[in-house]
């Protein structure tokens, strides 16, 4: 919610997502460790490991004494039940797939968090130069630019649930990688060939900066007038391109989380977390790469930097578009997995239609229909924020680009230690008062640090940011609670069912908050989205501003109210799965709310992003003429 009012996209983009995402998918491996009983196959209890690429194995250590490794099922079971081996879906000795046997799956396997770091770091980054610097678009359509960017995170559990439903030539992960890749490639390769149109703002022939403001004969400032006003309602094919790159690098991500589930679970006990570990620790760091990537090589004066020199932002596509490329090779070549066959004792695969039913039969329960509502009313509601947020940063505030990729940095690295100082020292505390406390810590802060920028008190890049950073470690206490109760809800063998469902429901809660956010602001007077109200600053404005931002701190503490569906903690969620009963009232309800979520928000947020509708009271715009 604090991210929320000062600006859509976090610090620095949608990048500022990385811990969360990181930790909830931490959250599904562990929670996926008691799922359904896997076929066996065996493991090694020594540094001697094998491999299984594609079609082909090589050393079996179950029977490396023997003169034929490829022996029958029957033969490898009774030898597997003589030696004890471990049930495992991959094959993989004490080092898992970091051993030196297998260098071109370790390299593949992590090449897929380096290159999602890379590029989830790095288009996003990208949104607050390009579309609030070079396009100046108004407040609202930059806000709905970083919900339909991200859009396709929404839609983790469906690309999942195709993964584990629908293989591929007898493969579930590597093929929906180079699809995810090629598809990514394609989308950033059309981006880097689709000129920006000219900056909307006029460009002072010394000093190379933009010409915002002119100084009258009375001393007062007025917005000064744009050489290119239509490159304002530009954004939106831009926004789509982006999208759909997200959408790429999403389906290879999860395909990524699936693979890493299996080498997770074939890992020796006192080994069990390093997997998972080492895959997010990998994406961090191709963020951290991008962020200096974007901070340097995008900081020129067209793109809201201070540099005379400095990538184009088709050139930093066209940079992105590299590293999809050159994973769909290594994701066909480099990446190891078993390849599925009935022949080879295999579980069988669910179909889609049994994967519904257990969503059917989940949805039924009310203790998973109150969580359901928890998670998506909070976001919904804390998250009709002000549409100011971007303005003041750039106006006001005075934040640069490279100011803007820097502080990123800073804050992910506090947000994770709040993750970790909630699970040393808040682990049993109760759930209610960590996120009441939290919440209203959030909004104090925020309100000092930006009511000081409003009125030009303070207005400082470093002073502005500095209060975002500040904050991180309450708000990774905040958000790594609603992830706890995931965990709760899950029984053996549902729980990457439970997880994809109750993500789903929340992360659609942004988009129709966006919606009615875009909505509700357009109403105040003058406009929070025209940056020339900005510019000229007056008195009035400014508690136009402010009031804004109240309303919006008022939404995040009236969003306190769906504690109401949460409960305290852990004994209380597993008393309530065990003694609330289930109704098909509660799935329907649930359907029908999520359902009508989804078409309301994607309509309202694809119309900000076109000329022809953009302008539209319904879409958040001011009316056309």
């Amino acid at each position: 919610p604090r991210t929320a009012h000062r600006d859509e996209t976090g610090i620095a983009g949608s990048a500022r997502l990385l811990p969360a995402a990181g930790m909830t998918s931490l959250i599904e491996h562990a929670a996926l460790e008691q799922r359904a009983p896997l076929p066996v196959l065996c493991g090694n209890e020594t540094d001697e490991e094998w491999s299984v690429d594609g079609d082909s194995e090589t050393q079996n250590p179950c029977h490396e004494d023997s003169e034929n490794p490829n022996s029958s099922d029957d033969n490898d079971a009774d030898t597997c039940e003589e030696e004890s081996c471990v049930p495992q879906k991959v094959r993989l000795g004490k080092r898992g797939i970091f051993s030196q046997k297998l260098q071109g799956g370790m390299i593949g396997f992590c090449a897929q968090y380096f290159a999602v770091g890379l590029i989830y770091g790095g288009i996003p980054g990208t949104v607050y130069g390009v579309f609030l610097g070079y396009l100046n678009v108004p407040a609202y359509v930059y806000s709905t630019v970083s919900v339909i960017s991200s859009l396709p995170w929404s839609f983790k559990f469906f690309f999942g649930l195709i993964n584990d439903t629908v293989p591929i030539m007898g493969f579930r992960r590597k093929p929906y990688m180079v699809i995810g890749w090629t598809f990514c490639a394609i989308a950033l390769f059309a981006l880097s060939n689709t000129p920006l149109p000219p900056p909307y703002w006029c460009i002072d022939a010394v000093t190379g900066s933009y010409i915002k403001r002119v100084t009258l004969p009375d001393g007062s400032t007025k917005s000064a007038e744009p050489c290119h006003p239509e490159s304002a309602e530009a954004g939106g094919k831009y926004t789509i391109l982006l999208m759909l790159a997200a959408m790429g690098y999403v389906i290879a991500d999860v395909a990524a989380d699936g693979l890493t589930t299996e080498y997770a679970k074939a890992e020796p006990l006192e080994r069990r977390g390093t997997t998972q570990t080492t895959a997010y620790m990998t994406r961090t760091i191709g963020q951290a790469f991008s962020s200096m990537f974007i901070a340097f090589f995008m900081n020129s004066k067209l793109y809201n930097g201070s540099f005379d020199w400095g990538l184009t932002f088709e050139q930093v596509a066209l940079c992105m578009c590299v590293p999809a490329v050159l994973m769909v090779p290594i994701s066909a070549f480099l990446v190891v997995e078993p390849k599925r066959s009935r022949a080879e004792g295999e579980e069988r695969v669910i179909s889609m239609g049994e994967y519904f039913g257990m969503c059917w039969e989940l949805i039924q329960s009310k203790a998973f229909f109150y969580i359901v509502l928890y998670n998506f009313l909070t976001p919904v509601i804390s998250n009709i924020s002000t549409t100011a947020g971007a303005q003041v940063k750039i106006n006001w505030a005075g934040v640069e680009n490279f100011e803007n990729q820097l502080f990123s940095l800073f804050g992910n690295v506090l947000f994770a230690f709040g993750l970790w100082l909630v699970k040393k020292r808040f682990l049993h505390t109760s759930w209610h008062k960590l996120l009441i406390s939290t919440m209203i810590f959030l909004q104090l802060v925020d309100c000092c640090f930006t009511s000081l920028t409003i009125f030009d008190v303070v207005r400082n890049p470093f002073f502005y940011l500095g209060e975002a950073v500040l904050t991180e470690i309450p708000t990774a206490a905040n958000f790594v609670v609603s992830t706890f109760v995931i965990v709760e809800m899950a029984d053996d063998g549902n729980e990457g069912l439970v997880y994809g469902l109750l993500t789903t429901a929340a992360n659609l809660g942004t988009p129709f908050a966006r919606a009615l956010g875009n909505q509700l602001y357009r109403l105040f007077t003058p406009s929070l989205s025209k940056a020339e109200n900005y510019i000229e600053d007056t008195p009035a404005f400014r508690r136009t501003v402010f009031f804004s931002f109240l309303m919006s701190y008022g939404f995040a503490i009236l969003s306190l109210g769906c504690l109401y569906f949460l409960p305290k903690q852990k004994a209380e969620a597993q008393e309530r799965k065990q003694t609330w009963n289930k109704r098909p009232i509660y799935g329907k309800i649930i359907i029908c709310l999520l359902s009508f979520a989804f078409v309301y928000s994607m309509v309202v947020n694809f119309m900000s992003m076109f000329p022809a509708t953009m302008c539209l009271e319904f879409a958040g715009g001011d009316g056309c003429d």
